[in-house]
């Protein structure tokens, strides 16, 4: 069966659009690989990536219409997955570091040149002295007049050493 963006049903009252959704999305699971081949063509209106597995296709198209349905990833989650991926083009080892979010109303404190600087996480970023920042780095800049990694000037991740410049035990 193949699902048509112009054939697509509307939810019967009482339904709802997340019961239409996991209708298709079961009726998904029933295709070949070239059945979902013709579905993602007929229903995203563009040819399918060049994919040999069934198993990884039914995932892409299943997530592509949930996304239509429900919406994607926000811009920032947007932004963390293509610097993974860059990271994996410059080295397949890289290992994504786990994101630590930040909750509203955390301040985060460091001595710099004997003075105390805090920092309040906010909503839309960070606020230091009343003014306010989009990013760690920014602030880290505004305090010490030079590029810093943020997260790294407020000791929320520590600087990785190379292999060949750590400490031997006697």
């Amino acid at each position: 069966m193949v699902v048509r963006k112009a054939d697509r049903q509307l939810p019967a009252a009482g339904s709802t659009r997340s019961d239409s959704i996991e209708h298709e999305l079961s009726r998904l699971e029933e295709l070949s690989l070239e059945q979902l081949r013709h579905a993602w063509h007929n229903r995203l209106g563009h040819a399918p990536p060049p994919l040999r597995t069934r198993d990884v296709m039914l995932r892409m198209l299943a997530w592509r219409i949930q996304a239509e349905a429900f919406g994607g990833f926000d811009s920032k989650m947007e932004r963390h997955l293509k610097e993974i991926a860059k990271g994996f083009e410059r080295d397949p080892a890289y290992r994504p570091k786990p994101v630590r979010p930040l909750s509203p109303g955390v301040v985060l404190t460091r001595e710099w040149k004997g003075v105390l600087q805090r920092v309040t996480i906010t909503q839309d970023g960070f606020t230091h002295l009343g003014r306010q920042f989009a990013s760690l780095s920014d602030v880290a800049r505004a305090i010490t007049g030079t590029r810093w990694s943020g997260p790294r000037f407020f000791g929320l991740e520590q600087k990785e050493r190379r292999a060949g410049l750590q400490k031997k035990s006697p």
